[in-house]
C-alpha cells in the first residue's frame, strides 16, 4: 500500500473521530439542557402596581315608611261622611272624613248670643262706670265750691251780718259724706265693669272652644302622604281613642340595617353607600347614612343603621326587602396584591418575587385585607413582579419559567 493510500486511510478515521466527538458533545449538551430544564417551576406573575383598595360588605335590610302618621277624631261623634279610601294619595289640608255637626252648631250659635250679650253687658257697665266718675268729679267741684261758701259765711257771722243758722247750714253744704257716697258709687261701678268683662271673656272663651270643636268635626290631612289604614264608615260613631285611620309619608324611606359591633364604629352618619331593591329597581341607588344607633337591640344584640331615600315616584314601599353595600375601610393609594399570593411562614408574611429568573423571598407587612386583595405596607415596590401562581410550589432562589403574566 503506497504512503498515499495510507495517508488517505488515515486522515478518514480521524475524520470519523471527530465527528463521533462532536455528535456525542451534542448528544451531552441536550441531555444537559434537558435536565436543566427538568428544574424550572412554570410560574404566573403579577406586576405591582399602587392603587386604592376597599373593604366592602353586604347586608341584608327592610324598607320602611318615613313616618307613620296616627289620625283620631279630637271631638266624639257619628260619621257623616268619608271622603278617602285605603291607598289614596292625599295633600295636606285635605279632608278625609266629617263628624256630625249638627248639635255643635246650635252650641256655636248660642254661645256666639252669649258673647253679645256680655258685649252689651259690658258697654252698659262702662257707662254706668263713666256716669258714676262723672257725678264723682260734680260731687268733689260742689263740696269744694261749699267749703269756700262757709269760709266767707263764718267771716260775716263775726261780723254779725249772718245768724248761726246759716253757719250750720254752710256746714252742712260743706261735709265730704256725700264725696264718700259718690266715691262708693264708682267703686261698685268699677267692680260691676270688671265682672262683665270676665263675663265677656268667659263667652269668648266658649265661642273660641265651640268654633274649634266645630272645625275638628273636619278631620284633615296633616301632611302629604297614603292612606295606609282605614278604620271608620260612615255611621259609625268615632271617638279620641280610636285609631281612625293612618297615613305614611312615602316621599322619603328608608331601609333599615343591623350591624355588628365590630362594623358600627367603621361607619360614619353621612357615608355614601350603594342599595339594592330588586323589586323596585335594576340599578344600584346611592345615598347617605342618616342614623347609626349608639345602643344594641336587647334581642339581637345589633346595632340598628337607617339610610333615608328619596322616593317621589313612589316605587320604594314598605316591608321590600333590600341589600346595603358598605365600605367599612379605604386606602386611597398603596401597593395592593391578590390575597392568596400572600403565604404564612414562620410566623411571617412572604411573598416570591421574580428575580433573573428566580423565586426570591420576601418577607411584607399586611395592611388593609379585603379577603380577594390585600395591602402590602411593607417588603414591594411598584413595578416588581410577585409570583400569583405556583408559589406554593417554588423555594427561596428556586429557578422559575413565567408562563403567564407581566
Amino acid at each position: 500500500m503506497s504512503r498515499k493510500a495510507k495517508a488517505i486511510i488515515l486522515l478518514i478515521v480521524i475524520l470519523i473521530g471527530v465527528l463521533g466527538l462532536i455528535s456525542s458533545c451534542n448528544k451531552s449538551a441536550e441531555v444537559s439542557e434537558a435536565k436543566e430544564d427538568k428544574y424550572y417551576t412554570p410560574v404566573q406573575v403579577e406586576r405591582v402596581t399602587a392603587r386604592g383598595i376597599e373593604d366592602k360588605v353586604k347586608i341584608n335590610g327592610k324598607i320602611f315608611a318615613n313616618e307613620e302618621i296616627i289620625i283620631t277624631s279630637k271631638v266624639p261623634g257619628v260619621v257623616t261622611s268619608v271622603n278617602v279610601e285605603l291607598g289614596d294619595v292625599v295633600k295636606e289640608g285635605s279632608v278625609l272624613f266629617i263628624i256630625e255637626q249638627e248639635d255643635i252648631s246650635k252650641n256655636l250659635e248660642q254661645t256666639a248670643n252669649a258673647v253679645e250679650i256680655a258685649s252689651n253687658g259690658v258697654a252698659q257697665a262702662e257707662n254706668a262706670l263713666k256716669t258714676a266718675l262723672v257725678n264723682y268729679e260734680l260731687t268733689q267741684e260742689k263740696i269744694d265750691n261749699a267749703k269756700l261758701n262757709l269760709d266767707r259765711t263764718r267771716k260775716l257771722y263775726e261780723e254779725g251780718a249772718v245768724p248761726k243758722s246759716q253757719v250750720e247750714q254752710a256746714e252742712l253744704a260743706a261735709s265730704e259724706k256725700s264725696l264718700e257716697v259718690a266715691k262708693g258709687q264708682v267703686k261698685q261701678a268699677e267692680i260691676a265693669y270688671e265682672q262683665a268683662l270676665n263675663q265677656l271673656r268667659q263667652s269668648e272663651i266658649s265661642y273660641e272652644q265651640m268654633a274649634s270643636n266645630l272645625d275638628d268635626t273636619v278631620i284633615r290631612a296633616p301632611r302629604d302622604g297614603v292612606i295606609s289604614e282605614l278604620n271608620v264608615k260612615e255611621g259609625q260613631i268615632a271617638t279620641g281613642s280610636q285609631i281612625a285611620a293612618k297615613m305614611v309619608d312615602m316621599d322619603k324611606v328608608y331601609i333599615q340595617i343591623n350591624v355588628v359591633e365590630n362594623i358600627v364604629n367603621r361607619l360614619e352618619v353621612g357615608q355614601e353607600v350603594n342599595i339594592k331593591v330588586p323589586a323596585a329597581f335594576d340599578e344600584e341607588i346611592t345615598s347617605t347614612i342618616s342614623y347609626i344607633s349608639p345602643t344594641a337591640d336587647d334581642s339581637s344584640q345589633l346595632y340598628p343603621v337607617k339610610i333615608y331615600i328619596d322616593n317621589l315616584d313612589r316605587k320604594l314601599k314598605p316591608g321590600m326587602n333590600g341589600e346595603v353595600d358598605l365600605s367599612i375601610d379605604e386606602v386611597e393609594s398603596t401597593i395592593v396584591l391578590k390575597g392568596d399570593a400572600v403565604l404564612d411562614k414562620d410566623d411571617r408574611n412572604i411573598v416570591f418575587v421574580l428575580e433573573d429568573d428566580k423565586a426570591v423571598e420576601r418577607t411584607v407587612v399586611l395592611g388593609l385585607d379585603t379577603g380577594e386583595y390585600v395591602e402590602i405596607k411593607e417588603g414591594l415596590k411598584e413595578g416588581e413582579q410577585v409570583i400569583v401562581k405556583g408559589q406554593h410550589y417554588v423555594e427561596d432562589g428556586g429557578k422559575v419559567k413565567v408562563v403567564r403574566g407581566e
